[in-house]
Parts: structure tokens; sequence; C-alpha cells
């Protein structure tokens, strides 16, 4: 099942839970200093695969070699000692302990005298691992709480990179699950730079990620997963994004992607109306209006001020200077209730954590934003729960067991859509997206879109902060560009007169 250059192939994998076919037949190799990009829908069946080959879950059938050897970890420490490690789609570190302690977890005995820790060696062996990285910013001694989150997504490649490199056999096979999802383009250039040395050094790189162009930067050859069946195998000139996207989804790209033809112009209404807003050290002097019907697309990069103006718009944050409006009312949010009540409701960024209860059903996630609507005095009616319920499944093609199911259960696309279930039933007039399709494959996406469109049709308003500047431009009427806290410009973006991202770039830059 393979030669001197195969460091890691599989034949005939399958996984079963219940009567769920989650993979079937699953074969493919990596090779020692190759990048291989996955890619598939939500559900596809990839992050069952990388959690089989790093000792999470165990294959029903097939079988598995590591370097011509037989390979079946037990666990992901079992799986380290091999050379593999992996960086999981939702983050792993434990937020209440130290970098330099999430860095070394069930590894304390390298660093022990007499049962004593030396935590002093131990940062010290951090901090080279850190600087291997860029990291020169974080320390080894910090709690990772205090960290940005984007920043910890560094601190956990960092983590696996070095366990997966401590094996004595030649090389080792690293495991990206979505690593990109929250860096910024210059962390991403880090991490690439990181990963072809990796290539360079003779180790394997499996690399999933839903972002095509990233896909096609970076690998040599690209698997494509489709309804836990490995549908195709693109190497050289095959791998562009038509191609890719067509074995995913099973049709071609095309220019209506964001739905453009759906877009509404803005109406008469104005729900936001925001005059020389700030918060001091953030964002200052901010003005726009949002109207029904309208989406106003807010882009900079990362630390622009766009994260703390959506933060004051949705009660997160509170502003110090400026006036605020909704529906004419001068308002300053104190709390998410506060906006709220006001008619503001969000789609946060760390969806699992802020923005959905994941061992509680779909049911219950929907219900929350809108018991006033379920309830009479004081008794929630159980009848318009599940009605409700049902009809948002229905609605947004939510692919689940039942209303019951625990959204920890689902794909990020599904689970995504179950969030805007929630925000959706709760009559609010305005919605705010946080990277609405982070971490949600492409034909998801589309969904979303279409979401997003039947939103505006019906006089919401929406303020966007876009995956990626093509999604801002797509999506949004008009776009805020930010940079080191102001609006610098104000960039039209009609239906029929899409600017080009160059038009934007030169503002943020």
């Amino acid at each position: 099942m393979s030669d001197t250059n195969t460091l890691f192939a599989c034949k005939g994998i399958s996984k079963e839970y219940g009567n769920t076919k989650a993979l079937q037949d699953i074969s493919f190799s990596v090779n020692k200093g190759e990048i291989v990009g996955l890619v598939g829908e939500n559900g596809a069946g990839k992050s069952t695969l990388m959690k089989i080959m790093q000792g999470v879950e165990t294959p029903t059938t097939g079988e598995m070699t590591m370097r011509g050897e037989a390979y079946y970890p037990k666990n992901p420490k079992d799986a380290n000692r091999s050379g593999v490690g992996m960086v999981f789609q939702e983050q792993s570190l434990l937020t209440n302990l130290t970098v330099a302690q999430n860095m070394f977890f069930g590894e304390e005995d390298a660093f022990k005298k007499f049962g004593i820790v030396n935590w002093r060696k131990m940062n010290e062996v951090t901090r080279s691992i850190l600087d291997a990285l860029s990291l020169e910013d974080i320390d080894g001694n910090q709690k990772v709480s205090s960290i940005q989150f984007s920043r910890r997504q560094m601190v956990e490649i960092a983590k696996v990179l070095n366990r997966a490199s401590q094996t004595d056999a030649s090389g080792s096979l690293i495991l990206l699950d979505e690593p990109t999802s929250v860096l910024s383009s210059e962390e991403i250039e880090i991490l690439f730079g990181k990963v072809q040395k990796l290539k360079a050094d003779g180790n394997g790189v499996v690399f999933i990620s839903h972002r095509l162009d990233e896909i096609m930067e970076i690998a040599d050859k690209v698997v494509v997963f489709k309804d836990g069946h490995c549908v195709a195998e693109l190497v050289g000139d095959d791998i562009n994004e038509e191609m890719i996207f067509q074995k995913m989804i099973g049709k071609g790209t095309s220019s209506e992607f964001y739905k453009v033809h759906k877009q509404t112009e803005p109406g008469d209404e104005i729900l936001i109306d925001a005059q020389g807003l700030s918060m001091f050290g953030y964002f200052k002097d901010v003005d726009f209006t949002l109207r029904s019907g309208e989406v106003v697309g807010i882009y900079g990069v990362v630390g622009s001020g766009k994260e703390n103006l959506c933060g004051v718009l949705s009660g997160d944050e509170k502003h110090t200077e400026g006036h605020l409006k909704v529906k004419g009312k001068t308002v300053q949010f104190s709390s998410p209730h506060k906006s709220l009540k006001a008619g503001i409701s969000c789609v946060p960024t760390e969806r699992r954590v802020e923005g959905q209860v994941g061992i509680a059903s779909i049911r219950e996630n929907i219900s929350y934003s809108c018991m006033h609507a379920l309830t009479k005095m004081g008794l929630l009616s159980s009848k318009k729960d599940k009605s409700l319920t049902d009809q948002w499944i229905k609605d947004l093609r939510i692919k689940c067991e039942g209303g019951e199911q625990a959204v920890e259960n689902l794909s990020g696309g599904n689970a995504q859509k179950v969030v805007f279930a929630r925000v959706l039933s709760s009559d609010s007039d305005v919605i705010i997206l946080n990277h609405p399709t982070r971490g949600v494959d492409v034909g998801a996406k589309e969904e979303i879109y279409d979401i997003i469109r039947d939103a505006t049709a019906r006089g919401m308003g929406v303020i966007l902060q876009g995956d990626t500047l093509d999604e801002c431009i797509g999506l949004s009427n008009k776009i805020l560009v930010m940079k080191d806290g102001f609006v610098t410009k104000i960039v039209e973006a009609a239906a029929s007169a899409k600017p080009k991202q160059i038009d934007v770039m030169q503002h943020m830059m």
C-alpha cells in the first residue's frame, strides 16, 4: 500500500455512526515533502477522517500505514508519538492555563525534578517555539484567555508543530483543519511560510480549508470529498477553482454566487444613524446610516476598529463620544440584551462560544431570542415552539435528525444556520453578521447568502463583517472602509456597479 516515498496511506477507510455512513471506502496517500489540500462541503467527511488519523476516532473498516508500518493510534498522544499532529477547527487550548502549560499539557514530566515542575525552563522552551512562528508578542507565562482569538490559533499551531516534530522517525504528518479561518493576512503568510518549510524538510501536510484560493496557492495535490466518498484527486493544471467547485457540489461557479440579482435597493426608513460615533482608543468620528433592506459592509485589517464598531452596535461595547440612533431613538447600549430590545440581533464571530449552546437542542437554541412570542402568562407553548423550529429547519434547509438534536452534533454550516434561525426569529429590524460564512463550505455559503438576501427583501437592515473582501463587495450595498480607527472611504456597491477589490484596498492600506 506504500513505497519508500509514501509517508501516510489509508485504504478502504469507512466510518459509521449507527445508520449514518460518515466515510465510505476512502483511500488516499500523503508523500514525504507533499502538501495535500482536502476539500468538500460541510458533512463530507473531512474532519471525521482527520480525527481517525489523529486517534480521536477509530475506523469501522479499513487500514492505515505510517512510513510503511501499520498505523492505528489509540488516542492523540499515541498519534503524536508516531509524528502525527492536528490543529482542530475548534480550538482545543485551555483558556485558564498559560501558554506554556498548554504547550506541554500532559508532558510536564520532562520539566520535573524531584516531583517539582521547573516552570522557568518550560517558559524558556516555549519562548523558542513561539519565536519560530514570529510570535514575539506572546509570553509563555501569559494566560490564554488574555490573548486575542486569532493569536490563540497561532499558539495552537505552534503547539502541534512542536509535538509532531518530536518523533525520532523521518518525516512528520501535520493535519491542519481550517487553520486560517481566524488569522489575519500577515499571520496566514507566516503560517504558509512555516508549512512550506515543513514540506522542504520532508514532512507531509494535510490542509483543510473552505478558501479555495488558499488551497490552490499551497497544495501540491487536492483531494475532494463528497457525501463521505473521495470523488477526485487533482494535480497540476487540474487544480483550479472551477474544477474544485464542480467536483465538490456538482455544478460550476457562477457570477451569481453572491445572489447579486436579489440585492434590494435601500428603503426610505433609517434603521441606524451614527454621527461622530467614537470609542476611545479604538475608533473615532464614524458617520453612516443603515436603511431598511440595505447591507452595509465594514471592511479593514484586524485592529482597524471594525470589530469594536460592531461591538458597540451589538451592545458588547460602549461608545464614548458621538450619537447613535436606532429608528430615530438615541441609544447607548450597556449590554447585548439592551441592543436586542432595541431591535438589533447579532451573529457573533465565535459561533460555538457566543452564538449557540452546543449541548442544547436546535429547538432550544432557536427559541432563546423569541421566548416572548412563545409564552403566554409565563408558560411556554410546546406546540408553538415545535412549529417554529420545524419551520426554520425547513426554510433554512438545516440538515439534522430533528429539532431535538444537539447543535454540537451538527456540521459547521448547519450549526451556523441554527444561529441565523435564532437571530431571524427574534423579529429584529437589524442583524449584525460577524464573518457569517467563516468555516463553512461553498454550498453552505450560497445558502447563507440566500438567507441574507431574503432578510433584506423583508426590509431588514444588515451590518456585515465579511469573511473576505470579495464576499463583502458581493453582498453589500455600500462598504465602510476602516483604517487605524477611522472610516477612510464609503464605497458604493450597487448591484449594477460592483467595485473592484483595488477600489476598496487602496483606502485600507
